[in-house]
């Protein structure tokens, strides 16, 4: 008994020694961990702020182009005759007056007005709002709204833009980023987890300070050292030309890339603003929820075919019964969503009878399915719109949600033909809902005072600028949607050509 007692403790000192180096490397990782975060603690409240990158490792262009050029005085920048199959005509002075206040406004077609143009885009209304509010000041809205523009094509017109001296950026973006054929084969297959992590460590300052203290030619993202995509100066998009419509399909990973270019380029843009010192206002986009169509389904891949002529088979006999009948058309909806809930059209299909049955929460929420669920993503998906407001909130960003601004002006709460003429443009109410929207953020940031009397002021010069719009402008305006909408659903006849390509690495 004594001698099995005497032997037992004899391993102890030994399995000390063996938790001591792991002991002493957790302590090591701690230890430099907590002097990391002391570090990082430091300099932000050194004023240490996070730093753009110099390029885009995931699209370059094939020519530098400017969007501006100086008149043959050389006392005007105009926009580049280059440049008008994308932009309307716009001009500034080169030397800013000592009592003009100057915006650009960034986005796409909707920032310019269409299917209109800019006498009446929310530009227009706002250069409007701020004339009634303050007269004396000279306010010049520079309308930087690019036909199919999406944001990897919005950062360098934004960083020419800080050469002429700006007092604001306005950025309206979204609809557009998966309009032309690009490949993102780094981001393709990384784990959601990995882009999470890359994503806070972009907002390290001590990330910052390295990414200053290295040459410009490395001063690139983690992700990738060269450009995936060349592209041309100016949008091919898929749908300007034949079968644009069938070189979509459902490829989660690819849409998931794009969706991570977008947020980093919207990171970029209120990166470079914070670092001119120019305030930059974020605008959330607005789509057509429950009067647009989807533009292209397809069932899951997963399904047999025997499963896909049931569903054909429900869905005829939902289409037969009659809006009396539309408890029973609903119960063959949902029997068809059973067996596929990634169908596009059949999830529009049940918000449309929801629709019907004055479910409008639950009506909304399958119209949402339905946009997500589309094919040929022509309007914003919910995640940008979930980074949208976490780069507002995590760089402290103004944010005019135009989503819900149009959502509580629709009786029903679903954004639809009410306020928007298609699928994401907004009518001429529409577009002076959104100017009044960022007049008076501008307002709550003390970036103007309004007066007490100004709405009069407002009213009498929307009137007057609709007045000197003749009715071609309006007529053109209604001749372009319907080419839009054909557009949209791929009625393009246009052939491309070699110049037209995309080159991917």
């Amino acid at each position: 008994m004594n001698q099995t007692s005497d032997s037992q403790p004899e391993p102890q000192p030994q399995q000390r020694k063996q938790r001591h180096p792991v002991l002493f490397r957790l302590l090591a990782v701690l230890l430099g961990l907590a002097l990391v975060g002391l570090l990082e603690g430091g300099l932000r409240l050194w004023g240490v702020q996070p730093l753009p990158y110099s390029r885009d490792p995931f699209v370059s262009f094939s020519e530098d182009s400017t969007l501006f050029v100086k008149n043959e005085a050389g006392t005007e920048y105009l926009t580049s005759a280059d440049r008008s199959d994308f932009f309307r005509p716009q001009h500034f002075p080169v030397q800013k007056g000592t009592n003009t206040y100057r915006v650009f406004v960034l986005g796409g077609s909707t920032v310019q007005g269409r299917p209109y143009a800019v006498e009446t885009s929310f530009t227009n209304w706002l250069q409007l709002n701020l004339q009634a509010a303050d007269p004396a000041h000279k306010f010049e809205v520079v309308n930087c709204g690019g036909v199919s523009y999406a944001s990897y094509r919005l950062v360098p017109i934004l960083r020419e833009a800080l050469h002429y001296e700006p007092d604001l950026f306005i950025v309206y973006s979204g609809h557009n980023e998966f309009l032309e054929d690009r490949s993102y084969a780094s981001l393709k297959h990384r784990p959601e987890l990995l882009l999470q992590t890359q994503r806070s460590l972009l907002n390290l300052r001590l990330a910052s300070v390295i990414q200053s203290l290295l040459p410009t030619e490395q001063n690139t993202t983690p992700a990738s050292s060269e450009s995936e995509n060349v592209l041309a100066t100016d949008v091919n998009a898929l749908l300007d030309f034949q079968k644009g419509l069938e070189k979509y399909h459902r490829d989660p990973e690819h849409h998931r890339a794009i969706m991570a270019h977008y947020e980093f380029n919207i990171r970029q843009m209120i990166l470079l603003a914070h670092q001119a010192g120019v305030p930059l206002l974020l605008v959330n986009p607005v789509s057509n929820l429950k009067n647009c169509i989807p533009f292209k389904s397809e069932f899951d891949p997963r399904l047999t075919q025997e499963e896909i002529a049931r569903i054909n088979a429900l869905w005829k006999s939902a289409d037969e019964c009659s809006w009396d009948q539309a408890e029973r058309k609903m119960d063959f909806w949902r029997q068809a969503t059973d067996i596929d809930d990634s169908h596009a059209s059949l999830l529009y299909g049940v918000g449309k009878t929801c629709e019907y049955l004055k479910q409008f929460s639950a009506a909304k929420s399958w119209f949402i399915k339905a946009k997500e669920a589309d094919v040929c993503p022509l309007r914003m998906r919910e995640p940008m719109h979930d980074s949208l407001f976490r780069l507002a909130k995590q760089y402290d960003v103004p944010l005019i949600d135009a989503r819900q601004l149009i959502e509580q002006k629709t009786p029903d709460g679903i954004p639809g033909s009410e306020l928007l003429v298609d699928h994401v443009h907004p009518s001429i109410e529409g577009h002076q809902l959104i100017a009044d929207a960022i007049y008076e953020k501008m307002c709550d940031l003390q970036l103007i005072v309004s007066p007490p009397d100004w709405k009069a002021t407002r009213d009498q010069l929307r009137r007057e600028q609709l007045e000197s719009l003749e009715q071609e402008y309006f007529l053109r305006g209604a001749k372009r949607l319907r080419r839009l909408q054909g557009w949209a659903r791929g009625r393009s006849t246009l052939v491309p050509d070699a110049t037209t390509q995309t080159h991917t690495k």
